[in-house]
């Protein structure tokens, strides 16, 4: 194997120190990356982070695999593994010191009737429950139980938009629980979060980071050779664990970025009738393929609001056929 990258690292223990090396090789077109603990007697022991093809998916498990070490206590002798200004060595901002604490502490019962409010909200606003509000959110909120809509200005995520909108809400259900804290949040959460507290929240939301992109691009590899070896939605939606409208905003991206997802669109598009497939054709062509709402409304005009279900039918439809005509269009040019 050919060593492209190592880098060493170090963490103290008692009076002795561990040493290890990063390291990303590559052997006749296969790329590696993993982790080499060296022990005192000169043995080393491996972890094989990755082993395969893909370069996205190499730096995407090397992270993940260094901010799992940097989580534990070791430091790389030469900085920027992650970015170029270590994130350890920076003053931690205001948000951060809020979102610490608030993670330490248990407020699980007033948490839970916060996200009873957002599934609410969400239904009535047909939109994704952390548009709304993400779980973070939620657990400052429970912590910090702002009272007035100055206060809720405080809360990380809750700018003028946010307020506006749910503010009033948020602070009715919030109002009369006891807090035994004051406003404004800076002048002591700073002192109620210790140097070390801090440093673990970091390095563990760092793991957490690039474990959820790691995921992510495994799920697209999956998702690709699923396409490849022609699985239906159907299918895909089993193997992947994910909800159909979910998987199509996955099969448009890959689109985007240049993959060929042509396979699974056109054996779906086998079912549709031809003259319903000549109508979106020519709305397409009409009004563009920027926006979905306007193709709809000039395809299925006003049973397009008959029921929910039919209604994201008829959107995956007008998907896939956007997929296909941009396809035609490219192979054109």
């Amino acid at each position: 194997m050919q060593v492209v990258f190592l880098n060493q690292f170090a963490r103290a223990t008692g009076p002795t120190e561990e040493r290890a090396q990063v390291f990303i090789g590559e052997l006749q077109g296969i790329w590696s990356a993993g982790w080499r603990a060296i022990e005192i007697e000169s043995s080393e022991v491996e972890e094989l982070w990755y082993e395969g093809m893909s370069w996205e998916e190499l730096l995407a498990a090397f992270r993940h695999g260094v901010a799992s070490k940097l989580k534990i206590g070791f430091r790389p002798l030469l900085d920027g593994m992650l970015e170029d200004t270590p994130f350890w060595e920076r003053s931690p901002a205001l948000p951060q010191l809020l979102q610490c604490y608030a993670d330490s502490q248990d407020a699980e019962e007033t948490a839970a009737g916060l996200r009873k409010w957002r599934r609410a909200k969400s239904l009535e606003e047909k939109k994704s429950a952390y548009l709304i509000a993400t779980n973070r959110e939620l657990q400052m909120l429970a912590v910090y139980l702002p009272q007035t809509l100055e206060e809720l200005g405080q809360i990380p995520g809750f700018g003028k938009v946010k307020t506006e909108r749910y503010g009033a809400e948020i602070v009715e259900l919030l109002k009369g629980i006891e807090r035994n804290h004051a406003y404004p949040l800076q002048e002591w959460v700073s002192l109620a979060v210790s140097e070390a507290q801090l440093s673990t929240w970091m390095f563990q939301m760092k793991e957490e980071k690039y474990g959820k992109a790691l995921s992510a691009v495994k799920e697209k590899r999956s998702l690709l050779n699923g396409i490849r070896e022609g699985r239906t939605l159907v299918q895909l939606e089993g193997e992947l664990n994910c909800s159909r409208r979910k998987l199509l905003e996955r099969i448009e991206r890959l689109d985007e970025e240049g993959y060929d997802v042509l396979p699974v669109v056109d054996m779906e598009l086998l079912e549709l009738p031809p003259e319903e497939s000549l109508q979106i054709k020519a709305a397409i062509e009409q009004l563009g393929d920027r926006y979905l709402k306007p193709l709809l409304q000039q395809v299925y005009g006003e049973s397009s609001g008959s029921n929910e279900e039919e209604v994201e039918r008829q959107y995956e439809k007008l998907r896939m056929m956007r997929i296909r005509h941009r396809r035609v269009k490219q192979s054109a040019v």
